[in-house]
C-alpha cells in the first residue's frame, strides 16, 4: 500500500490541502483529467468508480494503483470517446496550464460532466507565483517577466500558461463558480526548509493554511488557486 508520507514535503501538504477541500466523495463516477501519476485518482477510487487519462507514459511508470480504476494513456483526445454527461464529478488538477487550447478542454469536460455535478481545477495563480520568485527564490528578473505577462517555467513540465479564474465561466457558461480555495498561500515564502517533512510542522501549517484559503487578502497570493464548478 502506497503511503502519501513518501511524497516530498510540498506534495505531501498539497495533496493533503486538496482532499480536504475536496472533502468525502463515495459512490461516484469521477474523471481525472490530467492524473499524473494517479495518486489523487488512487486516493479515491477506494470508494468511487474513477477514471484517470494523463498522455505522460514517464508518469504513469510510477502509478499509483492500490486500488482499482480504469487508466487511459493519452490526451483530451481519449475524451470523445466518452458520451455526454458521464460523470458526476471531474478533476482537472495542474493540467490546464500546460494546454494551448484551454477552452476546448473545458468544453469537453463540460460535455463530460452531468448536470449539477461539481468540476474540481486545480491552477497556478500569477500573483503566488511572484510572491515565490521575489521573496524565496530572490529572482528579480523572474518575477518581472511574470508581472509583464509572460510564462512561468515547470522544471518537469516547461512553460506554465497562465490563465485568470474568471476565464473559465466564460469558456463555457453552462459552468457556474462555487467556491475559491488559495493553496500555499506561506509555504512557498517558508525558507526554513529543514522542517518542512515533519509531520508535526506538516500539521501546524495545515492548518494555517486551512484557516486562510477561503480569505480573499491571502488568497490573493496564494501560489495555486483550487476552483468548484457546478454545472447548470
Amino acid at each position: 500500500m502506497r503511503d502519501i508520507a513518501e511524497l516530498p514535503p510540498w506534495d505531501r501538504m498539497l495533496k493533503r490541502i486538496v482532499w480536504e477541500q475536496l472533502g468525502e466523495i463515495e459512490e461516484k463516477r469521477i474523471l481525472d483529467f490530467g492524473s499524473g501519476e494517479g495518486i489523487t485518482a488512487n486516493h479515491f477510487a477506494n470508494k468511487n468508480t474513477v477514471v484517470a487519462v494523463e498522455p505522460s507514459k514517464d508518469m504513469l511508470s510510477n502509478r499509483w494503483d492500490d486500488y482499482n480504476y480504469k487508466q487511459i494513456v493519452g490526451d483530451v483526445s481519449k475524451l470523445s470517446e466518452f458520451e455526454n454527461d458521464s460523470f458526476d464529478f471531474i478533476i482537472c488538477h495542474n493540467a490546464l496550464e500546460y494546454i494551448d487550447d484551454k477552452k476546448f478542454v473545458i468544453n469537453e469536460l463540460c460535455r463530460l460532466l452531468k448536470v449539477g455535478g461539481t468540476l474540481s481545477i486545480l491552477k497556478h495563480n500569477r500573483a503566488g507565483r511572484v510572491m515565490q520568485m521575489a521573496v524565496l527564490l530572490d529572482d528579480i528578473g523572474k518575477a518581472n517577466d511574470l508581472l509583464d505577462g509572460k510564462d512561468g517555467v515547470s522544471s518537469q513540465f516547461g512553460a506554465i500558461r497562465y490563465y485568470e479564474d474568471e476565464q473559465i465561466e466564460k469558456w463555457n457558461k453552462r459552468l457556474k463558480l462555487l467556491e475559491v480555495f488559495g493553496i500555499r498561500t506561506f509555504w512557498h515564502l517558508q525558507q526554513n526548509q529543514e522542517k518542512h517533512g515533519t509531520e508535526e510542522w506538516q500539521a501546524q501549517m495545515m492548518q494555517l493554511e486551512m484557516r486562510v484559503s477561503k480569505i480573499e487578502e491571502y488568497r490573493k497570493i496564494a501560489l495555486f488557486h483550487h476552483l468548484f464548478f457546478i454545472k447548470e
